[in-house]
């Protein structure tokens, strides 16, 4: 009993105590107050002055397109990615993988935009040595662009890069 009675008490202080603040709060964000007389009564009134807001803008013009939805990247499989390059340097073949005899295939993962540029690329396999000079000679790379419907596509596939020691 005395615990309800608690927190009774708290719940009616908190109360009052936000309808205190709340009631400076309109008080301190109403406009100023002023006292007029009327000409036929000697009694007063409270006038509220409003405060001059800003017009709103006019719209005119209509609201912008919804941007164009983003294109699909489609995905190449096995060598068809290797039948649209027009240009695939040589990798340098790294001196310290020379060094390690280090030789072999690296297959790097790669996406192809609309003009046939490699925009992104990551080897997947090869020897860890020969896949940073496969992935930079991947950079430099450049394919057919592919339409599809009339229109410019990305691609997605997997270039390979061989690693012979001479």
């Amino acid at each position: 009993m005395p615990s309800t009675l608690l927190r009774l008490a708290v719940a009616l202080l908190t109360f009052g105590l936000g309808v205190t603040s709340a009631m400076f709060w309109i008080a301190y964000r109403t406009p100023e107050v002023k006292l007029s007389r009327f000409e036929n009564n000697k009694s007063c009134s409270m006038r509220h002055i409003a405060p001059t807001l800003p017009p709103l803008p006019q719209i005119d013009e209509p609201p912008p397109p919804p941007p164009a939805p983003p294109r699909l990247i489609v995905p190449v499989s096995g060598d068809g990615l290797e039948r649209k390059v027009l240009s695939k340097p040589l990798p340098v073949y790294p001196p310290i993988a020379k060094a390690a005899r280090a030789s072999g295939t690296v297959r790097v993962q790669v996406v192809v935009d609309e003009e046939g540029k490699i925009t992104s690329a990551k080897a997947i396999s090869g020897h860890p040595l020969l896949q940073q000079a496969a992935v930079q000679a991947a950079y430099q790379a450049r394919l057919a662009p592919t339409l599809l419907g009339g229109e410019a596509i990305k691609l997605s596939g997997t270039l390979s890069y061989n690693f012979v020691l001479q």
